[in-house]
């Protein structure tokens, strides 16, 4: 192992997991953004409510119906390379901000606005806001968190957007579609008033001369503002760490010229940075593939079409506090256990759930109805444990820094054109197909993450991202010794482990 990178990592070992109030805001208000996202998927399961004529003031068809579902999807999948460059030249922090200041807006225009076009414009102003979120939050995280603390802090968002989903079905199960999609808007008015609030001295210090500045330790370099990336560094990691063979990791694979797109798409030429992007891309859109989306935000419809004898919207609310459970384990678990053996893990438990139900139903099996309902709350177990938030931390440290604001766009945009695709088209698939086959697809979807990631994908847990970087160099050495980051099942030693700020 190349010297510098063993001090370093003694470095990590010797530091405490113990955050300041002022970073624990910081942290909780950026991850708090994610309520956003999940919010947004799972209004959908009021949409029976909005179809129903007895109490909708519309006039909403089945094809309302899946474009309302869809519409978000199609406005993150043509904005995600804009917002990626937009966060490259602004800084990630200051367009999250814009981009969350007019959300509660936003759901009130799709609460009251008196003509289905009102909500439609709703929805799609939604998925605007939803795009700086998608693309920049999890890099953002990544870069400003020590590797061995990293895990946790980018399930964080997953845990937010759990709660969000949880909030989405408890709406739609006690308030008419208009109430809770304006009841929807009241986290966001304190959110984006905490965004505003933390000075900049709180995300990141105060400048040499007096100005402030934001964002991370590597954006900072890539600005050429080298004393900002240091003070950035000794707020992150405390006043006496020694920030100095960090800061000169980060200046070893961050350069200016990172911040223009032109040479990021040079760089992505290279096939160790193209590597990491393809997997990572590969990943989410068979995450998608794999039927997250629509069993959890069409979850109404499934469980009528299986035949539960309960209250469709009654069940949402075990489906969501089984995901939530399972994500806050997920986080507690892994930068102890590892990423890829809880992705491989969840993936599993996920194809079987979705093989019982699918074959219950393709069979048309006699049994106990609650069968279908069993296997989609295993299901959102499965899922919350690994298959919902480890995918995402794969954006923050998988990508390499030369072309991770790029390539978190390229991955942003083929999961979510996969999410306007399978949204659109799943309930008249569903329909065609038949319920039970749609998800024995899913279940091979997930079977095939499995083996992307036992074979393809190294962990990531407890490595620094210059040691990601390295683990697709061509040599495989290291001054004469192995890559150690190219040994996929080895995680490295994480003292003082903590699941909690």
């Amino acid at each position: 192992m190349d010297p510098q990178n063993a001090d370093r990592d003694r470095e990590y070992g010797k530091r405490k997991t113990t955050f300041s109030a002022k970073q624990v805001t910081v942290l909780l208000a950026l991850s708090a953004t994610h309520l956003l996202t999940d919010m947004m998927f799972s209004w959908n399961v009021v949409l029976p409510k909005l179809e129903d004529s007895k109490t909708s003031k519309f006039l909403v068809t089945e094809d309302d119906v899946a474009w309302l579902g869809s519409l978000t999807f199609i406005m993150i999948t043509l904005l995600s390379p804009l917002a990626g460059i937009l966060a490259e030249h602004i800084g990630p922090r200051r367009l999250l901000v814009t981009a969350m200041f007019p959300v509660a807006g936003f759901w009130l225009l799709k609460a009251y606005g008196p003509s289905l076009w009102l909500l439609y414009l709703g929805r799609a102003l939604l998925g605007i806001s939803a795009t700086v979120v998608y693309t920049v939050l999890h890099p953002l995280i990544a870069e400003l968190c020590p590797a061995r603390i990293r895990g946790l802090a980018l399930v964080l968002p997953e845990i937010f957007g759990c709660v969000g989903m949880l909030l989405s079905y408890l709406l739609a199960y006690f308030l008419s579609w208009e109430a809770a999609t304006a009841v929807s808007a009241a986290p966001f008015v304190p959110l984006s008033l905490m965004l505003l609030l933390v000075p900049e001295v709180c995300i990141l210090g105060v400048s040499g001369d007096g100005n402030h500045f934001e964002n991370s330790p590597y954006w900072l370099v890539r600005k050429k503002k080298i004393d900002a990336a240091e003070k950035s560094l000794r707020f992150l990691w405390g006043r006496d760490a020694n920030v100095d063979r960090e800061l000169e990791a980060i200046r070893s694979t961050t350069v200016p010229e990172q911040s223009e797109v032109k040479n990021q798409i040079k760089e992505l030429r290279k096939i160790h940075n193209a590597l990491p992007v393809v997997m990572t891309i590969s990943l989410l859109i068979l995450r998608e593939l794999a039927g997250g989306l629509p069993i959890f935000t069409y979850s109404v419809y499934m469980i009528r079409d299986a035949g539960v004898q309960l209250d469709a919207f009654f069940c949402t609310v075990f489906i969501g506090v089984a995901r939530l459970a399972s994500t806050c384990v997920s986080a507690c678990i892994s930068d102890v256990v590892g990423r890829r053996p809880l992705l491989v893990a969840s993936t599993l438990v996920c194809a079987v759930s979705e093989g019982v139900a699918g074959t219950f139903l393709t069979l048309e099996a006699e049994g106990p109805t609650w069968v279908p309902l069993a296997s989609v709350i295993v299901f959102a177990i499965g899922y919350g444990l690994g298959l919902g938030p480890i995918s995402w931390v794969y954006i923050g440290e998988l990508l390499p820094t030369p072309v991770r604001s790029l390539g978190a766009a390229m991955a942003t945009f083929g999961n979510l054109l996969s999410n306007f695709v399978l949204s659109l088209v799943f309930l008249k698939m569903a329909t065609s197909l038949g319920l039970g086959f749609t998800l024995l697809l899913f279940g091979g979807a997930n079977l095939t993450i499995a083996l992307l990631v036992l074979f393809l994908i190294p962990e990531t847990a407890g490595r620094t991202l210059q040691d990601m970087e390295k683990a697709f160099m061509h040599n495989r050495t290291q001054h004469g010794q192995e890559n150690p980051a190219l040994e996929m099942d080895i995680i490295p030693p994480v003292a003082d482990s903590h699941c909690a700020l």
